[in-house]
């Protein structure tokens, strides 16, 4: 791998959006590099909790020029989807940097100038392909007013629930989404005291009319509708909240809580609506406590200009393009151009976009 030279893209991040990316670049004839901080491709998968299962089945979450292995109709685990990832980029010989943090992104005399925990590398266009679930969201004030010896982790951490709780444990599950849900059956399955807060979400059933539900998000158009031009921009918002797909109901002894905690005071829960729940709850009932925040992800950009994000450290862009700098590209994001943008089965259509507008962006030396 020659670092002195100049390269035409540099993609950072190698899960499914920069893995379509390198793709479409090795397409074009590209002299590219994809970074990745992970020491395996697909770790950011494997590094998630046993059990963890895609909504989506295998004919949905295709990456292009390489459908997954097995049935068409499965659900895959999240080992089976890290080891997909890790076969695409082996099959297609695309080119990564492992374990490669990126420090910082500059500008310097019209080309990007990338420092990483080893190196300085050098591109005349960069792609940011970190993904939608990076980093994990905590909610500072709430966190904080959690004594010490209550151990909190974030949903992303876990990959065993065995060794985080057993019966002498009492588990509180902040986020009620998908992932709440799942880690209150396998967290139940321990013997703890499980208690489960956040609103209802609404739940799609697997099949409908005898077809999987995701059969008819495709073919209705719901999941690739573009969101910068009509239809999809008059939906505004529409279909962009959260759900579930086909989430079996909780275990009888699952506390189920509708309403959002606002505080832990003088060992007691306080939450955000009077009406669900009038009195603060004791909490923890047995000899230790956890909590386990299924609260997402708030992406943040260190490495990135000040001047490329708004006040909020989002980026500011436009349909994938920075709207400060032209040479630089987002892929993954949620809701980027279509509801499936942050999907395996969406980025590769983003990708080939992006990867065109590159063609077509003069950059220095071109």
């Amino acid at each position: 791998m020659n670092t002195n030279s100049t390269y035409d893209c540099i993609v950072i991040g190698a899960g499914q959006a920069g893995l379509a990316a390198g793709y479409y670049l090795q397409q074009a004839g590209k002299h590219f590099l994809l970074l990745d901080g992970h020491e395996r491709i697909g770790d950011n998968w494997r590094q998630r909790w046993k059990g963890l299962r895609l909504f989506s089945p295998n004919q949905y979450n295709a990456l292009p020029g390489m459908p997954p292995a097995g049935d068409p109709l499965s659900l895959p685990d999240r080992r089976e989807m890290a080891d997909y990832l890790e076969a695409y980029a082996t099959h297609f010989a695309l080119p990564v940097k492992n374990a490669c943090t990126c420090v910082s992104a500059k500008k310097t005399d019209g080309l990007w100038k990338i420092e990483t925990e080893q190196d300085t590398l050098i591109t005349r266009q960069l792609i940011l392909a970190t993904g939608a679930y990076r980093t994990p969201f905590i909610p500072e004030t709430l966190a904080n007013s959690f004594p010490s010896v209550i151990r909190q982790w974030h949903s992303s951490e876990i990959q065993s629930v065995a060794d985080h709780a057993d019966a002498d444990t009492s588990v509180l599950i902040i986020g009620a989404g998908a992932s709440g849900q799942q880690l209150s059956h396998l967290f139940y399955g321990t013997g703890a005291d499980v208690t489960l807060t956040g609103p209802v979400l609404p739940n799609l059933p697997r099949n409908f009319l005898g077809k999987d539900i995701y059969w008819w998000l495709y073919k209705s158009g719901m999941m690739t509708l573009r969101n910068d031009r009509p239809p999809g921009s008059w939906m505004g918002n529409a279909g962009k909240g959260d759900l579930t797909v086909a989430e079996p109901p909780l275990p009888d002894g699952v506390r189920r809580i509708k309403t959002k905690v606002t505080l832990h005071d003088d060992g007691h829960l306080q939450f955000d609506c009077q009406k669900t729940m009038p009195a603060p709850l004791a909490w923890p009932g047995r000899k230790k406590g956890i909590v386990v925040w299924c609260t997402g992800f708030r992406n943040t950009y260190p490495f990135l200009p000040a001047d490329a994000l708004d006040e909020q450290g989002t980026p500011l862009q436009q349909s994938g393009q920075s709207t400060v700098y032209n040479d630089l590209f987002f892929l993954g994001l949620p809701n980027l151009l279509r509801p499936n943008s942050s999907l395996v089965g969406g980025v590769g259509r983003d990708a080939e976009r992006i990867v065109k507008l590159i063609l077509q962006t003069k950059t220095a030396g071109n």
